[in-house]
Parts: structure tokens; sequence; C-alpha cells
């Protein structure tokens, strides 16, 4: 994905780049990172969904005010691409707006914390 966002033109730091190799095969928690990354309003993709399931991860972003994409669990990494590629100028609108969040990166969209909890709950009902 950093070679294809790259490729676009666009900026892309990767943890090993902006931490070093060495901490982070020490371990670097979110709080450590999160922080780092909201000062320099840079976006965050990943995959990780459980950081909303734990509550020091959940302050850390959003003390940090992170944008973060999270992409589908279990994708390939050719799906990844394609979900990027598809959304490229959502992404780049959502986070140029200034307003962080958390994103979920669908095939065909992008959906926040807030829609995606939504959906949820009328599910249930």
């Amino acid at each position: 994905m950093r070679r294809f966002i790259v490729g676009l033109g666009y900026v892309v730091h990767s943890p090993a780049s902006v931490f070093g190799r060495e901490r982070l095969e020490a371990g670097l928690r979110d709080e450590e990172w999160l922080p780092v990354v909201g000062s320099k309003g840079w976006v965050v993709f990943g995959r990780d969904q459980n950081i909303l399931k734990r509550e020091v991860e959940i302050r850390a972003l959003l003390d940090a005010k992170v944008h973060m994409f999270l992409f589908p669990g279990g994708i390939s990494r050719a799906e990844i691409l394609e979900v990027v590629g598809a959304n490229l100028a959502e992404i780049c609108t959502v986070a140029s707006a200034r307003r962080p969040n958390v994103y979920w990166l669908r095939k065909d969209n992008v959906v926040s914390y807030e829609q995606r909890l939504n959906e949820r709950l009328r599910r249930r009902k």
C-alpha cells in the first residue's frame, strides 16, 4: 500500500521510518505513537479494529485527534489497494476537513464511526 500511495504523489510515513525499527521491535503502545501522529495531522491506515474496544486506546485515539481509516478484517493486499484506490478522494476530503474520527473503508464508500454504530443499532432492532 505504501508504494501505491507514494506512486500517486503522496508522502507516506511508516512506523519504522518515524520511530525506528528497534523501538518498534521493543514494543510501541498506541498511547505512545498516536499523539505523535495526531500532532502531525497525519492519516492512519490500519486493521486493528480492537482499538475501539480498549478504553486506554480509545482515550489515546480521541486525545490525539487522529484520522484513522480501518480496513475490513481479513482482506488481501490486492483488496486493500482496491479499497484505497476506490476511496482515495473521500479519504482526502475527510482528512482535510480536520475533524478527526475513525472511519471504515469499504469497497464502495467510507463510513464514519457514528454511521457504523447507527447501522449496527438499526440491525439489532
